[in-house]
């Protein structure tokens, strides 16, 4: 299905500002409004205006924006679903640059909106745990140095991830990969008692203790050896790095947190279809972003 296939399909959707309104209602609240302040819904009035309503019980005025991802923000709920459906619809991301000159706004507009996005990704996704068979693994982002673990990494930034065979990724920026930061992480996220597979980096070696442990010994260049392997993370990696280098280029350290997120949620979702990836970003959007957030002033 083309590109100009889907995007015709979305104008047909979401013709207008009205369109995107309803449809966000729906999904945030079906068919009873509640109020974002006291969580009321017995009794909340729609005004003339149809935008906007009135809690009974705590008297405060709303909208659908309210308590959002939308609340104060300039930019039309039309560019917002169209951003997000871009989202959905590539696979190697959107620049702002690209983003600015479909939606219609500045480069700087379309860089926040992105950012808010990518934010709105890390700060609401799941904290189901991995079980089965997961892998782990650490790999480095940026810098110009190339080199295997620690060389060269003053000028990169350590990323750590876990991908349950057959199903979820979760990846983030550590501040190194010493044992001490990596197992609390893998803790965390891998149920107790699943089959780990690493290589031989020495943060793993403890891992016995909580669970069944395999190790790929990529020092004696084994890679596979039956069932023990770490070709699902290494393939994560590879992805991730072309999507940075192709579409980012060199995202600060201080932001690669947001970007590995996009990257996250678009790898768990790679087998849904277009339309449950666009309602999976619009079900995040009950978070608010101030420019603070991600600007990190």
């Amino acid at each position: 299905m083309s590109a100009n296939y889907n995007l015709f399909y979305f104008f047909k959707q979401f013709p207008d500002e009205e369109a995107c309104r309803e449809y966000f209602e729906k999904r945030r609240w079906g068919n009873t409004p509640v109020c974002p302040h006291c969580g009321n819904a017995q009794k909340v009035y729609r005004y003339k205006n149809r935008r906007t309503f009135k809690c009974a019980h705590c008297k405060r005025q709303f909208s659908v924006r309210t308590g959002t991802i939308y609340e104060n923000s300039n930019i039309p709920l039309q560019k917002w679903f169209l951003t997000y459906y871009l989202i959905a619809l590539s696979k190697k991301g959107i620049s702002s640059i690209e983003l600015a000159k479909i939606i219609g706004t500045t480069q700087k507009s379309a860089y926040y909106l992105l950012q808010k996005v990518r934010y709105m990704f890390e700060h609401r996704s799941s904290e189901n745990q991995l079980r089965g068979t997961v892998e782990v693994d650490e790999t480095y982002i940026g810098g110009r140095k190339r080199g295997k673990r620690g060389r060269g990494s003053e000028n990169k930034t350590p990323v750590f991830g876990v991908v349950q065979r057959g199903g979820r990724l979760s990846i983030m920026p550590v501040e190194n990969t010493k044992r001490k930061t990596l197992e609390p992480i893998i803790y965390k996220r891998i149920k107790s008692g699943s089959h780990i597979m690493s290589d031989e980096w020495w943060a793993y070696t403890k891992l016995d203790k909580n669970y069944k442990h395999s190790v790929v010994k990529h020092k004696s260049k084994e890679y596979v050896r039956g069932n023990v392997y770490t070709n699902t993370i290494e393939g994560a990696w590879s992805h991730l790095k072309r999507l940075i280098m192709g579409t980012y280029h060199r995202p600060s350290k201080k932001h690669l947190s947001k970007y590995c997120a996009e990257f996250q949620f678009n790898y768990n979702t790679r087998n849904d279809s277009l339309k449950a990836k666009f309602n999976k970003i619009i079900d995040k959007n009950q978070i608010r972003v101030s420019y603070r957030k991600i600007t990190d002033i």
